[in-house]
């Protein structure tokens, strides 16, 4: 376990990792999706074949 945590590459990883998830996380906060989907009223999709 000594040899993980000493390790420059395993450090960077955990580094990279912690980033990685802050920003995942501050991200959810910051942005704000549309409960009620995209879509304005009633409107229908098709598909033409």
């Amino acid at each position: 376990m000594k040899y993980l945590v000493s390790s420059k590459r395993s450090r960077a990883l955990f580094g990279i990792g912690m980033v990685a998830i802050s920003i995942g996380l501050i991200s959810k906060k910051v942005i704000n999706y549309p409960a009620g989907g995209c879509m304005k009223g009633s409107q229908k999709i098709t598909f033409n074949i």
